[in-house]
């Protein structure tokens, strides 16, 4: 089963972010101080995860403690500085949250990577990053009203709840439907169904 380790340098941070997901029901495996702490926590065939880290440990970046992980773990960054995104590029299984953030944008977030995940876990991806030379579907070409609805759906929820751009929305939904090898309706129809079942 997928789950949650919680990976940063200060331990008071650490057991803050493990505290409000253990009050929200969220399976934490532990918590961990270093990226070679947190690959400890890891190993092949344990149904992988979603590491909810800082942008730096002590002994690496976020960003390296990414491409050692199987592909069945995501990274969700906790970072007070956005423009990291742009240094990080856009690297499969990696996203970001702006610190600070209400804990209600942590959990949905936490939520909703692990349980898409947990839905196409058989789907296998490369770390590598992203060349935009993948195939996602163009907008609404060819696509009926209400699948476009449902599409507009799915992406001003993800806006409100983690405060994205509608671009940003938009780039979630197609980059996690080319990871799991899925449909981008049938992706934002994922997106609501876990908000209606009150998963987020």
């Amino acid at each position: 089963m997928r789950s949650i380790i919680v990976a940063f340098s200060d331990p008071d941070i650490a057991n803050k972010v493990k505290t409000i997901l253990l009050r929200h029901d969220l399976p934490v495996r532990g918590v961990a101080s270093s990226g070679a702490m947190t690959l400890r926590y890891t190993s092949p065939g344990d149904g992988g995860g979603l590491i909810v880290c800082g942008a730096r440990f002590t002994d690496m970046a976020a960003i390296n403690l990414l491409t050692m992980l199987s592909d069945d773990y995501d990274v969700l960054m906790l970072s007070s500085s956005m423009s990291a995104e742009s240094s990080f590029g856009h690297m499969e299984g990696l996203y970001m949250l702006p610190l600070p953030l209400q804990a209600e944008d942590l959990v949905s977030s936490a939520r909703m990577l692990l349980q898409t995940r947990q839905m196409y876990k058989d789907t296998t991806r490369i770390r590598k990053p992203s060349t935009g030379q993948g195939k996602p579907e163009s907008d609404a070409a060819g696509r009926k009203p209400e699948e476009q609805r449902i599409i507009e759906q799915a992406k001003a929820l993800l806006m409100s709840r983690n405060h994205l751009s509608e671009q940003e929305a938009h780039r979630f939904l197609q980059k996690k439907s080319m990871d799991t090898g899925t449909k981008l309706i049938d992706m934002a129809m994922t997106v609501l169904k876990s908000q209606d079942s009150g998963q987020m």
